[in-house]
């Protein structure tokens, strides 16, 4: 999916009147939609594009952009409908899972977004992002191991990331392994010097 670009309010007002000439014309009801979430009129933008759904029920941009505009609005079961109807047309889009799993995160249903999130590594295993969300929900589920592991591969790729060794400490923490947890604590910091949240930690463990 690319981004679709922000269009002038003359450009809108072109698209408006072709709509209003040829109610048909998907492509033009298409961009109107987009023009009005770029003018900040989102509930017009998702009008739009849900009659773009209607004249042509498989139109996988559309659904896309609404999945999208769902979730921006925090309307996450509205966001996880218009991801499912990507994921039916195209069923390995990473962006549509993606969207879906962080979503069910929103909601507190963990257990699907990991399922979703899981679909996202299949397409790209070195989504760091998503190893990071991972690493999140096994910490929130208190499955340390597997926070261990997901937040490991973030710092494998991205060894500067200060979040993931915060994380890290946090789950060698919860297992009693002191030495290690120190470690990561002592690597956010160095990384961030004005994480205080690591340096309780390190202080609660070295007083």
């Amino acid at each position: 999916m690319t981004m679709p670009q922000r269009m002038s309010a003359e450009t809108i007002e072109v698209y408006r009147k072709t709509v209003e000439q040829e109610p048909g014309n998907v492509e033009a009801r298409y961009q109107l939609g987009l023009g009005y979430y770029h003018a900040r009129r989102v509930k017009e933008a998702i009008a739009e594009m849900q009659r773009v759904i209607i004249l042509d029920p498989k139109n996988v941009d559309a659904h896309f952009q609404l999945s999208l505009w769902y979730y921006g609005r925090c309307m996450f079961h509205a966001a996880i409908e218009a991801s499912q109807k990507v994921i039916a047309l195209e069923p390995a889009n990473p962006g549509a899972h993606y969207r879906m799993a962080r979503a069910y995160f929103h909601l507190g249903k963990l257990d699907l977004a990991i399922q979703s999130f899981r679909k996202v590594l299949e397409a790209d295993p070195t989504h760091m992002i998503v190893h990071y969300h991972l690493g999140i929900i096994h910490e929130r589920k208190r499955v340390w191991h597997e926070a261990i592991r997901e937040f490991l591969q973030v710092v494998s790729e991205n060894p500067n990331d200060a979040s993931s060794h915060f994380h890290l400490g946090l789950a060698y923490k919860r297992l009693g392994v002191r030495d290690l947890a120190i470690g990561e604590f002592m690597m956010a910091l160095d990384l961030d010097p004005e994480d205080n949240a690591s340096l309780e930690q390190l202080q609660s463990l070295q007083g």
